[in-house]
Formats: structure tokens, sequence, C-alpha cells
């Protein structure tokens, strides 16, 4: 969990687990095998719309969009 930067939660109490928990993520890798998306939240109410998810995952797949992968700049 921490080798991938997730938010790691110590359970609130015992009827929610017994052991520390990684919060939501979801990474998209291209055919390249590169994170095309990437989404890492420290609460559970930040998960993907899965509509939207598919909606957007079809558009990037899309070769006639040229879809880019985002927050790559250095400056």
């Amino acid at each position: 969990m921490a080798k991938l930067g997730l938010y790691i939660s110590t359970p609130r109490s015992e009827k929610e687990t017994d052991h520390n928990f990684a919060e939501p993520a979801l990474f998209v890798l291209n055919e390249k095998n590169e994170i095309h998306i990437a989404e890492i939240a420290n609460a559970p109410f930040v998960r993907p719309d899965l509509e939207q998810l598919v909606s957007g995952l079809e558009f990037i797949r899309n070769p006639d969009n040229n879809y880019p992968i985002r927050g790559t700049y250095k400056g």
C-alpha cells in the first residue's frame, strides 16, 4: 500500500475491521503498461462513478482522440 502511495487508515472500531487498510485508489494502465489514470483518495466517499469512468476510458482508448497521459509537466 505504501509503495503505491496509498493512504492507509486505522479502523475506527472493531466493527470496521481488525487491521490497517488502504483507502480507495484506482490505477488504469494503457497498452504500453504506463499509468494513464491514477486516482488516490483519503476517504471512502471519493470513489469514481463507474458510468463516467467507462465513458472516459472509451474516450481515451479511441485513437481518433489522441488523448495523452495528463499531469506529466515537470516545469
